[in-house]
């Protein structure tokens, strides 16, 4: 196929996101040619039309072409050669502003990029290999929660997950800093107390840490280790109680001892039950001061901390002050009350012999490791925890104070903490083992381990087995746990998660606090969510019929009857608020704090839907909000900025784009007007694409630049499956992906399935 040198920009994607073109015997001939054509012609081509911006260290655009040179470079580069072609067919390259490139050059260099662009071998796709994966936050929370039913949170701890190509399971970005490990090592033992506690031992069901305490409602301490009472006053720290019973309060503190008596603390829970110890520590010389306490009611209660002799002298010589320091305080208990998972993993009747023990503890062991290693547990591997339980039981520990050892250890293993996958032979390619493939479809599909049902299919080999692997797939999207995928795939390809770091201008929009930024999250995933539930089409999200709303968003939206805090389904025909790009999260997120901004929501539009990444701005170009020379309305305003031939080439997509949203104000509510002038909602693209409003909008996407949004869906899924970011021979995966997904209308479900059963997820190279 040659491209004519006229193609416009939207015809031109199209093309992009059909299949590539299947490789013919003379390959390999094709692609030198295709090289020697670059070398000879196609490079001193671009230097000299394009060098000037486009070349060095230096270049514009991010897009420097000097490194191109070997085949490998350019086929590596072909994203980068697709931006080249948009920009080239569309003829915004080279700039209005600089000498034309002659047509026959044109031609030539379009032709060129054809042949690149169609020149991947999909005969024998190449699956590419993943880095070991480390489990992101979410996945260890979820996974800890299904082997021990112990809900740890580390998000309140752990350093954050670096992201990568949008998304926070990308193996490369996910690193292991010390720091990291510090913390691991702790939620161990943390989660092993939790999860195996001996009445004898209690459970430390939480802490107050010193940065929680306030004093009448304030923090008036800069030192978030400890608090220092250097008067007679109280501190307030609050805790949820889930249960009732009987408790141990472990107070951490010590003194400035001054004067005859050494400091006297009071602790009390809502100010009642008293308890008052006097704490001879010294300063810097915590200790730990335990006093039990009745919790007779569930929920979050007052745990006061008061200082009762306070001493001051100064006699001029020097000051003598006695002051109380207080640390943080442990919550241990409900005393006498095993936790929840103690019988499910101590699941042996109490063993009476030395012998019994030890087999009793390497039945535990095996189970617990062979679950949270996603696999048989090795010998040698087993034989290493029942040497930990050994040594703990020839110093003393209790039967099941042992097995917990052995589980810390597996808790802090690699095999527990990443996605761990047999290495592949240079220049091999070798399908998964059935635990693997359990692995990669229990953390796609729920963000989590596999199920006892999907060990059991692994363990008997028949997760290989083509027609029983689908039924799992099926199986797993029918679940509720499939609403992982809503919750951490579409949450971060639609950037959800970005605004709950957002704050609209609290003087102009008052009631958009964090709740309802919240609100305008949930309606977006419970939308996403029932069109998957449904298996409807892709499409289907930009012309939704309906939404979700509780009583404050429906407030927002200015929708009546609608009370209360719950979540419920409503139809939106004819109120001109229909499919995604309609929803308050979306324009909220793409406005600036004070006003809306056509650039960003068309930015959001082309990257996140059409899966083209615009060029950074120009560094010396000027902010709309500097140019105080432009007048009139915004889009009037943005009008005459994009005249500058510098910022039209960005501005004359996005912008058109953006238009189509201005009925919604910086928050997502529908308006007529904007400052006393009515709103225009009309756009129109390079290739000559007219639409008015939303309605408009969302159907050209769906239709004309059907193609570009459904490749762009596929590549963002694709990501998120494999953990790692496409290389150029995923395209023939793409291609075979979406030709699938046509022969069931594009429904969610062939999306899906068809991603599950593609070369890159289920087998590796190391080519």
């Amino acid at each position: 196929m040659l491209l004519n040198y006229k193609i416009h920009p939207a015809m031109l994607c199209a093309w992009i996101a059909l299949a590539t073109v299947p490789a013919s015997a003379d390959q390999p001939q094709k692609l030198r040619e295709i090289q020697r054509e670059f070398t000879q012609k196609i490079r001193p081509m671009i230097q000299q039309h394009c060098g000037d911006c486009h070349w060095g260290d230096d270049a514009d655009a991010d897009l420097n072409l000097e490194p191109f040179e070997s085949l490998d470079q350019l086929l590596q580069g072909r994203s980068k050669w697709k931006k080249v072609l948009l920009r080239v067919a569309a003829k915004e390259m080279p700039p209005q502003d600089v000498d034309p490139m002659p047509n026959d050059q044109h031609q030539q260099l379009m032709q060129w990029l054809d042949q690149l662009l169609n020149s991947v071998d999909c005969t024998d796709i190449n699956p590419g290999r993943v880095t070991i994966r480390r489990l992101n936050r979410v996945e260890y929370r979820n996974t800890v929660k299904d082997l021990v039913d112990v809900d740890y949170k580390p998000s309140r701890s752990f350093p954050g997950d670096d992201v990568g190509y949008g998304f926070d399971n990308i193996a490369d970005v996910l690193s292991l800093p010390p720091i990291l490990m510090e913390k691991y090592l702790k939620a161990a033992e943390d989660i092993s107390f939790q999860a195996i506690n001996e009445p004898s031992d209690h459970q430390v069901t939480g802490i107050i840490s010193a940065s929680d305490f306030t004093r009448n409602g304030r923090k008036s301490w800069a030192d978030d280790n400890s608090v220092v009472l250097f008067s007679n006053f109280t501190i307030s720290g609050d805790f949820d109680f889930k249960e009732s019973g009987k408790y141990k309060f472990v107070v951490e503190a010590c003194g400035e001892q001054a004067g005859s008596e050494p400091c006297k603390m009071g602790v009390s829970l809502n100010g009642a039950q008293s308890k008052t110890v006097l704490v001879k520590a010294r300063h810097e010389d915590f200790k730990e001061y335990e006093l039990p306490f009745s919790v007779n009611k569930t929920g979050k209660q007052a745990v006061k901390i008061s200082f009762l002799n306070d001493y001051y002298n100064d006699n001029n010589s020097r000051t003598i002050d006695r002051n109380l320091i207080v640390g943080s305080v442990k919550i241990v208990g409900p005393i006498g009350k095993k936790s929840p998972s103690y019988d499910k993993i101590i699941n042996v009747a109490p063993p009476k012999t030395k012998r019994e023990a030890e087999a009793a503890a390497k039945s535990i062991l095996n189970r617990l490791a062979s679950k949270a290693y996603r696999r048989r547990v090795k010998p040698d591997e087993l034989s290493r925890l029942l040497d930990l339980y050994k040594l703990s039981r020839s110093e003393g520990n209790a039967f099941d104070a042992s097995i917990r050892f052995g589980l810390q250890a597996i808790l802090v293993s690699p095999h527990f903490l990443y996605k761990v996958e047999a290495p592949v032979s240079e220049g091999e390619t070798r399908k998964l083992t059935d635990f693997e493939l359990a692995s990669n479809l229990s953390y796609f599909l729920w963000s989590t381990m596999p199920d006892d049902e999907l060990f059991r299919v692994a363990a008997k080999g028949e997760l290989s087995d083509p027609v029983e692997y689908r039924k799992q797939v099926k199986r797993m999207l029918a679940s509720r746990r499939s609403l992982a995928l809503v919750q951490n795939f579409a949450s971060q390809w639609l950037h959800l998660r970005s605004l709950a770091r957002m704050q609209p201008d609290p003087e102009l929009f008052p009631g958009v606090n964090k709740q309802l930024r919240a609100d305008m999250v949930t309606e977006t995933k419970l939308v996403v969510a029932d069109l998957i539930a449904k298996d409807a089409k892709i499409t289907d999200l930009l012309s939704v019929p309906y939404t979700f709303v509780n009583g404050p968003l429906a407030d927002h939206y200015g929708i009546p009857n609608i009370k209360g805090r719950k979540f419920r389904k409503v139809s939106t025909v004819g109120t001109g608020r229909t499919g995604l790009l309609t929803h308050a999260s979306v324009l909220t997120l793409t406005s600036n704090p004070n006003r809306t901004s056509p650039v960003k929501r068309g930015k959001w539009i082309m990257e996140n839907l059409l899966g083209e990444e615009p060029p950074p701005p120009d560094p010396d170009a000027m902010q709309l909000e500097d140019q105080t020379e432009l007048t009139g309305t915004l889009r009037q305003r943005m009008e005459q900025h994009r005249a500058d031939p510098n910022c039209a080439v960005c501005h004359r997509v996005m912008d058109e784009l953006g238009f189509a949203l201005e009925h919604y104000d910086p928050v997502g509510r529908y308006r007529e007007r904007e400052d006393g002038n009515e709103i225009d909602p009309r756009g129109e693209l390079p290739n000559g694409t007219k639409f008015l409003g939303p309605d408009e909008l969302q159907r050209t996407i769906r239709t004309e630049m059907r193609d570009r949004f459904l490749r762009c869906v596929t590549e963002k899924m694709l990501i998120y499956a494999l953990g790692r970011g496409l290389e150029y021979y995923d395209d023939c995966t793409i291609d075979e992906v979406l030709k699938q997904m046509s022969e069931s209308d594009y429904r969610f479900s062939s999306l899906i399935i068809g991603i599950t059963e593609s070369a890159p997820f289920l087998s590796r190279s190391n080519k």
